[in-house]
C-alpha cells in the first residue's frame, strides 16, 4: 500500500469494472450523487464475492450474509453524465471478524475519483450475530493483514454551531432485497433533511459512516444534526436506539 490516500497497489487488485454514468445517477448539477458512490460500492462487493464464490448465493446456502459495518469515503471529483469510468476493488481481512474491502473510482484516464475503504462482516440470518472467520475457515478464502486504503482519520468536532432534530418513518422504497433499509438511503436520509441553514454549498469531500443496528420499513426515524464549521455529523436512532451515525466534510 501506498500512503494516505494513494492508490491500492496494482498486485492486489482482482475486479475492474468500467460503466457509463447515467441520467438517474445523477443530481441537478449533471454529476453523480454520492450516494450513488455508495451504491456502486455495494454492487462491486457482490460482484467480487461472487467472483471467488462468496457471494449472496454462497452466503444464504450456509445461513450468512455479508453486512457493512463502517464506511469512510473520500470524493475528490464527482463524475459527470455520460462520462466513462472505471471502478476496481480487492479485499482481505481486517481483524478475525472483519473484511476490508477497498473500493476507488476513476476516470478514463486513471485519475483517481473516489475511494472507499468498508468494514464487513459475515452475519447469522438467524441469531443477526456476526460469525468469526476461523468457524468457516475452509469456506471462506480471504487473504489476511489487509491495511487500511484510507488512513488518515476523519477528525470529530466537539462544539457546534448548530443543530436540529427531524423526524420521519423509514418508506417501504428504502428497503433492499435482504429485507432491511438500504446502507446509501441513511445519507439520503441525511442530505434531504439537513436544513438549508447547516447545508454548504459543495457537496461533500469527506464521508465516515458506522452502521450498528438494522432499520426496517416503517420505523420511526430521528435525526439530530449537528454543524461545526465544515463538518456535519448525524446520528439516526429509532425509538430511542443508535442506528448509525455519519459525519460529512464539505
Amino acid at each position: 500500500m501506498t500512503s494516505a490516500y494513494g492508490r491500492v497497489d496494482s498486485t492486489m487488485i482482482d475486479l475492474k469494472l468500467s460503466h457509463t454514468v447515467s441520467s438517474y445517477e445523477c443530481g441537478a448539477d449533471h454529476l453523480l450523487k454520492p450516494d450513488m458512490f455508495m451504491q456502486y460500492c455495494q454492487e462491486a462487493a457482490e460482484t467480487h464475492a461472487s467472483s471467488n464464490q462468496l457471494g449472496y448465493d454462497w452466503s444464504m446456502s450456509n445461513g450468512l450474509i455479508w453486512v457493512e459495518v463502517q464506511g469512510d469515503f473520500r470524493f475528490i471529483r464527482r463524475p459527470q453524465w455520460k462520462e466513462e469510468i472505471i471502478m476496481r476493488s480487492n479485499t482481505g481481512k481486517a481483524s478475525p471478524l472483519q473484511a476490508r474491502r477497498f473500493v476507488e473510482l476513476l476516470d478514463k484516464e486513471g485519475n483517481i475519483l473516489a475511494q472507499a475503504d468498508l468494514l464487513w462482516v459475515l452475519i447469522d440470518v438467524n441469531t443477526r450475530r456476526p460469525m468469526p472467520f476461523k468457524k468457516i475457515i475452509d469456506r471462506v478464502n480471504i487473504p489476511d493483514a489487509c491495511p487500511a486504503l484510507i488512513d488518515t482519520e476523519l477528525r470529530l468536532a466537539e462544539e457546534f454551531t448548530e443543530t436540529a432534530t427531524v423526524e420521519f418513518c423509514a418508506s417501504r422504497r428504502d428497503v433492499d432485497f435482504n429485507g432491511h433499509i438500504n446502507n446509501s438511503a441513511y445519507l439520503t436520509w441525511v442530505l434531504d433533511t439537513l436544513p438549508e441553514t447547516m447545508q454548504p454549498a459543495t457537496a461533500p469531500a469527506r464521508m465516515r459512516i458506522n452502521f450498528k443496528k438494522e432499520t426496517f420499513a416503517g420505523h420511526p426515524i430521528a435525526i439530530e444534526h449537528k454543524r461545526a464549521g465544515n463538518q456535519t455529523q448525524h446520528i439516526i436512532t429509532s425509538n430511542g436506539e443508535l442506528r448509525a451515525t455519519i459525519v460529512l466534510e464539505w
